[in-house]
């Protein structure tokens, strides 16, 4: 069975609050996430809005249930980079939380999303169940 380790989730997010994904340019964080997705035998691809500012979809599984996340990869720009208390690009532990530049909005929340996501299918998770609405075909 696969669960990420407490280290492998800080390594992953420590990768991704050092993309400088500012304002628009989410092409770098995409990159990094289809890669770790491939990784695990997830399709995905990525689709373009400009050169820089572009969507992920992965998808696991077939039929339905069909279940949709959806998460930012920019960050709004740090500003004046000497007023923070440590690079806002490196992730950075103090007093028992994690500092980064979209540490909290949003790219721990895009972790949290892949690794779910690997997660569900490296333990064959993805299973029908039986509504009593939509009877077996759920």
């Amino acid at each position: 069975m696969k669960h990420f380790t407490k280290e492998e989730k800080i390594k992953i997010l420590y990768d991704i609050i050092a993309i400088k994904s500012i304002n628009e340019n989410e092409i770098e964080v995409a990159n990094y996430l289809k890669s770790l997705f491939a990784e695990y035998g997830i399709a995905s691809k990525i689709v373009p809005v400009t050169d820089t500012r572009v969507n992920l979809v992965a998808e696991i599984g077939s039929g339905s249930p069909v279940i949709g996340v959806s998460g930012h990869m920019d960050v709004v720009s740090p500003g004046d980079e000497s007023e923070w208390t440590s690079d806002p690009f490196t992730l950075t532990e103090r007093d028992g939380k994690l500092y980064g530049r979209g540490a909290n909005d949003m790219k721990a929340g895009l972790v949290n999303l892949a690794l779910v996501m690997i997660e569900l299918k490296e333990n064959n998770e993805l299973k029908k169940w039986n509504c009593p609405f939509y009877g077996n075909d759920w």
